[in-house]
């Protein structure tokens, strides 16, 4: 079975335009990119709350709109649940009544209470929303979004308010109701962590265009151009020349502005501009130069700038380009990292990730 078939151009009053286009297998569709990127408008398209000016919209198959058939399924017809940030559960009525009024069909209560009971959330029937706790309504709302057995289910972020625990535990409970129930999901996050776990298809929206489609794993660790590597993270984004080539070593030389480093073979012409990608996780520190290392560059530099965000520090190091290293406060211990303090980046020659 197919996922999602998304071929549309979408325009808001206020001036945003949304045009993507890509195709997904059945499963967990993650939609990923920066904030403004389009992701609320592309599900909202896909519910059927927002019409596009042209284009396509299909699950598993289905065609839910076709401007060239003037196809647009009204939302009841589309049968797409949705699961907001906010739960958006009527305040007034229990955890069992605000499932049972999106049941279809008699003994509306009973197949409330299952819907509950598969979500984890048997012991909450009875309780208002505002007794709940945030994954608690979630969980409420993923119940109340099954409860018309939908063809399809879009969650526009319904985890980011949580904290980690509650994150992880509905995830799993997210993955387990896909293996079940076996319709497409279409899940927007900014957690990459996030995307990682659940997703089986990554889409990658910047500037209200899908940029790169594909495993979630190979997306991240490979974005094909600038914008995907500044949207999944990149740190580090160089504009550089190509030196010369070794294929018997498998390696070219390039020129960053003043740092020549190695990198993996590429298919470029001696002289011509490249752009590269680099992580600040994969570059490793030393505070002395090692010579007897698999990493091919060893790169003198002072750090100019330490940050510490959370259980992460970042360093911002002169090498004469600057470089954003991402290392634990226990390396920062260990070592005495302080600006002005020289050290040596160590970097595989395959970290560098060639971008179009």
């Amino acid at each position: 079975m197919s996922g999602f078939t998304v071929e549309v151009e979408v325009e808001h009053r206020n001036g945003f335009r949304l045009d993507a286009s890509f195709e997904t297998p059945a499963g967990i569709s993650v939609v990923f990119g920066p904030s403004g990127s389009g992701k609320s408008t592309l599900l909202l398209a896909v519910l059927g709350a927002v019409e596009p000016r042209r284009g396509r919209i299909a699950v598993a198959g289905r065609a839910l709109f076709d401007s060239e058939r003037s196809l647009s399924l009204t939302i009841q017809k589309r049968r797409v649940g949705m699961v907001f940030e906010d739960a958006l559960l009527f305040p007034h009525l229990t955890a069992l009544h605000n499932v049972s009024f999106a049941v279809r069909g008699v003994d509306r209560a009973r197949r409330a209470r299952e819907l509950l009971d598969r979500v984890g959330a048997t012991e909450l029937a009875d309780r208002l929303p505002g007794e709940l706790s945030g994954g608690q309504r979630q969980r409420v709302a993923l119940a109340r979004s099954l409860a018309a057995r939908p063809k399809a289910l879009l969650l526009d972020e319904p985890f980011s308010a949580l904290d980690a625990a509650a994150r992880r535990s509905l995830g799993r409970l997210l993955l387990d109701l896909q293996s079940e129930i076996r319709i497409p999901f279409m899940h927007v996050t900014h957690d990459l962590a996030e995307a990682l776990r659940l997703g089986d298809r990554l889409v990658l929206l910047d500037n209200g265009r899908a940029i790169q489609t594909g495993n979630p794993t190979d997306v991240i660790a490979c974005p094909a151009s600038v914008a995907a590597a500044r949207a999944v993270g990149t740190e580090n984004v160089f504009s550089g020349k190509v030196l010369r080539h070794h294929p018997d070593k498998g390696c070219t030389e390039i020129d960053l502005g003043g740092t020549a480093v190695l990198t993996g073979l590429l298919d470029a012409e001696v002289g011509s501009t490249v752009q590269l990608g680099l992580r600040a996780e994969d570059i490793l520190l030393s505070l002395e130069p090692v010579h007897q290392t698999s990493a091919r560059n060893v790169i003198p530099g002072t750090i100019a700038a330490r940050t510490t965000h959370g259980s992460s520090v970042e360093l911002r190091i002169t090498t004469p380009v600057s470089m954003r290293v991402i290392v634990t406060p226990a390396s920062v211990e260990e070592l005495a990292l302080d600006e002005g303090q020289p050290v040596h980046l160590l970097i595989k020659a395959a970290a560098f990730g060639l971008l179009t």
